[in-house]
């Protein structure tokens, strides 16, 4: 973002949340994301099963809350689902979601 800035002057945020866009999709790959649904009125992101068992459940719960107070949590089939609520966010929910996924550890 700095580099573009430098060479092109200050960016819209439609290019901002293009390049969030990009980093969700490396995260999602990296992350093992089976899937993501968009409604009007959420997001919600499914992980893998080897994943969920790797993942730190507590720590990503304290990272989601810290975030927004707008994720929820369940499980399917063995598989984390993560929701984000996007009715009521102050900035676009992709921002949320990276903010989130780039905290995630392993156990």
């Amino acid at each position: 973002k700095s580099e573009l800035e430098d060479r092109f002057g200050k960016i819209n945020e439609d290019i901002i949340i293009y390049m969030y866009e990009e980093w969700f999709e490396k995260l999602a790959k990296k992350l093992e994301i089976v899937s993501v649904k968009q409604t009007r009125n959420f997001v919600e992101i499914t992980f893998s099963e080897d994943i969920t068992c790797k993942i730190d459940g507590e720590k990503l719960f304290t990272d989601a809350f810290s975030v927004s107070n707008m994720f929820r949590f369940r499980m399917v089939s063995n598989c984390l689902v993560l929701i984000l609520d996007t009715i009521r966010l102050e900035k676009h929910y992709i921002y949320y979601l990276v903010d989130v996924l780039k905290t995630i550890e392993f156990k």
